[in-house]
Parts: C-alpha cells; sequence; structure tokens
C-alpha cells in the first residue's frame, strides 16, 4: 500500500478509481441507451438537429456545405474522482463540440485520444490542449508552464505521479458537430444546443463535478436553460447547479477561439494576457473558494 504523499506544492491529494469507474459505467450505459453505443446511434434528436444544421431555412434546400457527424461522447480520467487535501475536487472541461470528422466515438476512444496528449512534450501541444493544460495546472495549485513535473500529481493512494489529464473529464455541450466541410470550423445551431441539454444534464448529474471550465465564448449564453440557482462571483466565475449538482463555473473563450496571434489566444503559450489576468485569477478563486 502506497504510503501518504504530500506534494512539493504542499497539497495532499487521493483519488477513488472504483468510484470513477462506477461513473463511467453510469455514463456509458446512459450514453448508450440514449446518444451512441454498441448498437449504434440512437439519439431521438437526430433528425431535428441534423435539419437546423443542413437545410436552409428560407429555401427548404440543403447546404452544400455543412457536415455533420454524430455522436462524440467524453473523455473521463481514471483519475477524476480527486479529494484535495479531504475536499471533493472533481474537474470537468466543457467545451461546445469536438468538430472532429467522425461518429461512434465511445468514451474508451476519447480517453485514448487523451494520451498521446498526455505522452507528449507541453511545448509542443496544440493551442487548445496546451490551454487546457494550463487551466488543469491552475485548478490543481500549480502555475502554466512547460515543465513535466508541473503536470504530474502526487496521489496517497497511487505509487506512481498521474498525469492532470488522467485526473479529470473533458466532455462538450453538443454530442453531434455540424462544420463547415473540411474544416473544425462551428456551424452548429442552438437548436443542437438545446436538444443535446438533456445528456448534458445526465452527464453533470452523474459526475457530479465540483468545478466546471467552460471553453467556448459563445457557450455561457446557450447553457442558461440547464443552469439554475445562479450567483455571480466575478466577471468569468458563478456559482450554479445543473441537474441538482451545485458547481463552480468558470467561463472562457476557447483556448484558440481568437485566432494565434490574437491576445486572447490564451492557449498558444504559458503566459499571455487572457491566460494571466483572465482565466488564473478566475480558477484560483474557484479553488479557493471550494476548498477553503
Amino acid at each position: 500500500m502506497a504510503s501518504v504523499a504530500t506534494s512539493v506544492f504542499g497539497v495532499t491529494l487521493r483519488s477513488d478509481p472504483t468510484r470513477t469507474l462506477q461513473r463511467l459505467a453510469e455514463l456509458e450505459e446512459y450514453m448508450g441507451s440514449n446518444v451512441t453505443g454498441a448498437a449504434g446511434f440512437c439519439c431521438k434528436r437526430e433528425t431535428a438537429c441534423k435539419s437546423s444544421a443542413l437545410i436552409n431555412r428560407n429555401t427548404g434546400e440543403r447546404k452544400p456545405d455543412v457536415s455533420f457527424w454524430r455522436g462524440q461522447l467524453s473523455h473521463v480520467g481514471h483519475h477524476y474522482d480527486v479529494s484535495d487535501n479531504g475536499q471533493p475536487w472533481r474537474i470537468l472541461v466543457l467545451g461546445m463540440e469536438t468538430g472532429r470528422s467522425r461518429e461512434n466515438v465511445s468514451m474508451t476512444e476519447r480517453r485514448l485520444e487523451q494520451l498521446p496528449v498526455i505522452d507528449s512534450e507541453s511545448r509542443s501541444r496544440k493551442p487548445h490542449m496546451k490551454g487546457t493544460a494550463s487551466a488543469l495546472r491552475l485548478a490543481f495549485g500549480r502555475t502554466p508552464g512547460g515543465d513535466r513535473h508541473g503536470e504530474m500529481l502526487d496521489l496517497s493512494n497511487v505509487a506512481r505521479p498521474v498525469h492532470v489529464m488522467d485526473a479529470y473529464a473533458l466532455a462538450n455541450i453538443r454530442l453531434c458537430s455540424a462544420v463547415l466541410t473540411g474544416t473544425k470550423s462551428s456551424k452548429g445551431t442552438p437548436e443542437m444546443t438545446e436538444n443535446c441539454s438533456s445528456h448534458l444534464r445526465a452527464t453533470v448529474r452523474i459526475l457530479e463535478p465540483t468545478l466546471c471550465i467552460l471553453q467556448s465564448g459563445p457557450a455561457r449564453d446557450q447553457l442558461s436553460t440547464v443552469l439554475s440557482d445562479v450567483q455571480r462571483i466575478g466577471p468569468h466565475l458563478e456559482y450554479v447547479t445543473i441537474a441538482g449538482t451545485s458547481l463552480y463555473l468558470a467561463s472562457f473563450v476557447h483556448p484558440h477561439q481568437q485566432g494565434k496571434n490574437s491576445s486572447m489566444n490564451w492557449g498558444r503559450s504559458f503566459s499571455t494576457p487572457y491566460l494571466d489576468e483572465v482565466v488564473a485569477p478566475t480558477i484560483r478563486t474557484a479553488r479557493d473558494l471550494s476548498l477553503r
């Protein structure tokens, strides 16, 4: 049995992989019955979502330059259920959609997609994952940076350090993507967001995050229908309830949304105006309030 490990950052962390496996099984069962699973895609809202994205409302004709990709599920790390000095600290990063030209992507496949990112040198990552790693480092009390050590968590119940990307969940508001054909440029619709809201509620109900990091500028407004008991804490931080789960919601633009040279592209390096002045203080505040 591993001895209690206190990291050099002065925090004692522990995971509960058994509880995470239970959550995974429950989420996979829900998705298999309501979105996609061994029997294929089965969401009852498919026709309405595809119509909203692919049909021109004015002419009734098919849009020639939009593609629709169904059933892209979530990643849940093996050590998602983390406690920080005895306090629950479950982190969900939430995007709008994957934008990728793949269908019926299982949770196992999404986890396997994380492995090359985990194993890669931090400076070589694409801005989205570089920004995500920075946000996770902040959530675990570290600072953004290119060092491998800052991405590794010493867990009291695990013999070897665990990467931050194996200690969080990554989900999307839309489990299908509508994009400009041949690109990742979103052509998703508010109807798609609303139709997928029941799946988002189920995801949050099952995962019970304590911190949700939203990576999409337009997404916060489109989330309004799933939020209740909203308490504004700061310009980018709220305390909200989703599907009976109370959590801190930190809302940011996408790490690469504004283009590689924009000051708002906070995934391009480990120190940018938006990362330093918006993301970092917001996540630190959420951490302080949740773990005090």
